[in-house]
Formats: C-alpha cells, structure tokens, sequence
C-alpha cells in the first residue's frame, strides 16, 4: 500500500538491490530499429508496464507522466514510431498503428520479462493525440488489454470522412501539420492525410464501439484543442459510448490546450488516481 503521493513526492523507501532506473532500448519492427525508453519501477517484479504512446511528431513525449507512473510501481515504455526521432524506416499513420502492436508484443516477450522485470500479462496502453487513437485502435485486437488511457484522442477515421469531402480543410491541415514534417522522414503532410481518407471506415473509432464499450477507459480533452477539437474527436466518442451504456467509461475536459501544457499536475493527478482502482 502506497504510503505517499506519486504525484508529488518520491517514495520514503528506496529498494537498494532493485532501484528504480531507465534503460534505453532498441527493438525491431519489419527490419527497422526502433528507439525507446523504459522507465523501471523499483522492486524484483515483476511490474505491470504502461506502454506511453506520443502523438504526431513526438516533441510530447510525456517524461513527466512517466515519473509519476513508475514512482507508483508500472514499468513505462516510451519509445519512437518508425521515421521519428532516431528510429528507422518511414513515417506512415499505417506504421504508427503496426508498430504499436509490435511493443505491445515485445512487452509479452520472455526477453522483457527477464531484462526489464515486466509482467506482459499486465499492460495498459496510454496515449496521446495519435497515441490515444492507437491505443484505442490496437486494443480492438488484443482482448487482454483491457485499460486504456486517453489524452486529447484523435479519431483518424472520422478526420478522413471531412478531409474525403472538403478540400479546403484538406488544405488548411497541410499547411498546419507542414512544420511537424521536419521531425518525420520520408513523408509529406499530404500522403498522410490521404491515409486517413483511405482508411476512413476501418480507422473510425466510431465503428469500432461493440469492442471499445467492454474496456476500461479514461478519456482526457482539452477544452481548447485546436489540433483534434472536443466537438469532432472527444465528444462524439464519450457521446457513443454512453448511448450504448458502456460500464467503464470516465470522461474529463481539462481547461488547456492540445499539449496540456497547463494543466500537466491536473492530468498526473487523474491519470494516477485511475490507475489506482484498476483491477486485473
């Protein structure tokens, strides 16, 4: 039992033979290396682990939270998707998603278990922006992850259904996403927007709801989201989910924009209070 608050204060015992530590770490995906972080909670373990998923391009990468998580015992896995930020290969949404999958099933992997003192048995998926769409998409596949985190979602699906029948908000993303483009390789705005067209019907969450209403959720917006705005991604999402009385669903709007910037205590605070009451 936890004898002092993670959000703001570090544990009065230290476990000297199994310290809390980070190690970086490399693994692959389709012959690419990808470059990732794990945060390791102290202890022999082994530990549930947050797979931490950073949205579009990764200048968030929510260190901050991370602290906080593995101060309350989860191992956390940040790492990069292919194309971004040192990891090989190229920046596609298609890849995003697929290499997701591929550290989800690292985490399951005898090899973590033993070098990272992980329990893949025990995943939970948190992400933001394109992150908090991955993490809801990837467990649609994966009935034993059943909690997952969201901040400021993105739905790719329903993005592609207006950009597929609006030119000028097509447009106007390019213009938008083109400093971002410079962290990413071998891409452009335009090729990623129109794989949100392409995959308008199988990337809408909205379609997706039979699977997502059985989860455990907890989803975060920002009241002045102009990335992925409350009233196209967040709203119509809890609205859908609640018509189909969904068990599992707590839903908060934090006074900040997309990056949370002002209110990161706020976010650690929810976050880690959920992350107390979930049950395996």
């Amino acid at each position: 039992m936890q004898t002092f608050d993670p959000v703001t204060q570090d544990p009065a015992e230290i476990d000297s033979e199994y310290p809390a530590s980070m190690l970086p770490v490399i693994f692959e995906n389709h012959g690419s290396k990808l470059l990732g972080t794990m945060f390791l909670a102290q202890g022999i373990g082994p530990n549930p682990v947050i797979i931490l998923l950073h949205g579009f391009p990764g200048n968030e990468v929510n260190y901050d939270l991370a602290h906080v998580f593995r101060r309350q015992g989860f191992n956390v896995f940040v790492f990069h998707y292919r194309g971004c930020w040192g990891s090989e290969g190229d920046y596609l949404w298609e890849n995003l998603l697929n290499d997701t999958e591929a550290a989800i099933q690292f985490m399951q992997t005898e090899y973590s278990r033993e070098k990272f003192r992980v329990d893949g048995n025990k995943i939970i998926l948190i992400g933001h922006s394109m992150g908090g769409f991955s993490a809801l998409y990837n467990s649609i596949y994966h009935h034993e992850i059943k909690h997952i985190v969201t901040m400021g979602e993105f739905n790719c699906g329903s993005f592609g259904e207006i950009l597929n029948i609006n030119n000028a908000i097509f447009n106007y993303s390019v213009e938008v996403m083109q400093p971002a483009i410079t962290f990413i390789k071998n891409t452009t705005a335009e090729s990623l927007l129109k794989e949100c067209i392409k995959n308008k019907k199988e990337w809408n969450l909205l379609n997706h709801l039979e699977k997502l209403r059985e989860k455990n959720l907890l989803l975060v917006g920002a009241k002045y989201d102009n990335i992925a705005p409350l009233e196209l991604h967040h709203i119509p999402f809890v609205g859908a989910l609640r018509l189909l009385k969904a068990k599992k669903v707590e839903d908060h709007i934090l006074t900040c924009g997309h990056s949370f910037s002002d209110k990161r205590i706020e976010l650690a605070r929810l976050i880690s209070n959920w992350l107390q009451k979930v049950k395996w």
